[in-house]
């Protein structure tokens, strides 16, 4: 009797053990606001003319998600993550109704020779992007506005990241396009470069992405930095963007964060450079103001305004509706954003 206690004992120590060794969190955001959008073409993306709507995902993107590493000793983990869009004012799916459209990837990470993920994860151009980008892809005036996102999320994807050397940490990812007999359609090369050194920081990114014939490609390239003054942070991006067709435009951003007490100020200009031959060019103004009531709980208030010229289509609204029904060239839109979003 006693020698079974005693290995009861060892192998509750030793299931401790193994579990002490591995860690699984949940998170999630709901992020809802009141958003009032004005000069759409009337039944463009829902909206008609002057609408006043609840949104799901304004400043980040409502979900669930499961994370978790596995320590496999000598300074190798196993990863993963899991996550689930949500649309929070209905309750349905995000991402096209996909069980995990945001992210669903496995990999190692070594404390020495980087990280290795495998499965459905972000680009790496479009996360250099998005980490300089004043309103964080979010709010009225997200840059994705007018930034190209081609390679946002990628499926099928596999992405090295390096470990940080002297303030540089890079990544390069391929996604393979899965298209049976053509092994370059649907194609996703990516990567970037991240250099931070005191109040500089600067990033650099690229993709490409091959169509479904494997006929035609779009390039975008992106660069830019920020240096943090303390009382302001200042932001200025460049975006390169070849895409299919004769589609040839440039962006370019200037931005700016201030931080004051538990409110933060964010302000951004941004105009794109219509290289086609039309001159659709645009230009978007945008505003900000964020508060933490708490370390979990931000309320925000956002403005923006774009103005077209040329027969340009761009909306204030493109970076929260799918592009298929952002239909109509008008001569701009303007967009105010009220809402909370809380973390757990």
């Amino acid at each position: 009797m006693k020698k079974q206690v005693l290995a009861a004992a060892l192998c509750a120590g030793c299931a401790g053990a193994a579990l002490a060794q591995s860690n699984v969190g949940i998170y999630g955001v709901l992020d809802l606001s009141l958003v009032n959008v004005s000069g759409a073409t009337p039944g463009s993306a829902g909206f008609d003319g002057n609408d006043t709507k609840v949104q799901s995902g304004t400043l980040q993107g409502s979900r669930i998600g499961f994370r978790g590493t596995e320590d496999l000793g000598g300074g190798l983990s196993a990863i993963f993550t899991i996550e689930s869009g949500i649309l929070a004012d209905t309750g349905a799916s995000d991402q096209g109704g996909l069980l995990f459209g945001r992210q669903a990837f496995v990999g190692l990470r070594s404390s020495t020779l980087g990280a290795i993920t495998i499965g459905r994860q972000y680009g790496p151009e479009y996360l250099a992007w998005k980490l300089m980008e004043p309103m964080d892809d979010g709010f009225a005036g997200a840059g994705s506005n007018f930034f190209a996102t081609n390679g946002k999320r990628v499926n099928n994807s596999i992405k090295y990241t390096t470990p940080t050397i002297n303030g540089l940490t890079a990544d390069v990812l391929y996604g393979a396009g899965e298209v049976p007999g053509k092994s370059t359609a649907s194609r996703d090369i990516g990567g970037s470069v991240t250099w931070v050194r005191g109040p500089v920081v600067i990033r650099a990114g690229y993709n490409r992405l091959d169509n479904a014939a494997a006929s035609d490609k779009a390039v975008n390239y992106v660069a830019g930095g920020s240096y943090d003054f303390r009382v302001v942070k200042a932001i200025a991006i460049y975006g390169n963007n070849k895409g299919t067709g004769s589609i040839d435009n440039r962006d370019f951003l200037l931005g700016a964060s201030v931080p004051v007490g538990a409110s933060t100020f964010l302000a951004s200009y941004i105009r794109k450079d219509d290289k086609s031959g039309a001159n659709k060019d645009a230009h978007q103004v945008a505003v900000t103001w964020t508060h933490d009531l708490s370390k979990r709980t931000i309320a925000y208030v956002s403005a923006a305004r774009v103005s077209n010229r040329n027969g340009a289509s761009y909306h204030t609204y493109n970076a929260t509706l799918p592009a298929a029904t952002q239909a109509g060239a008008v001569a701009g839109t303007r967009e105010v954003n009220i809402g909370l979003r809380h973390a757990f």
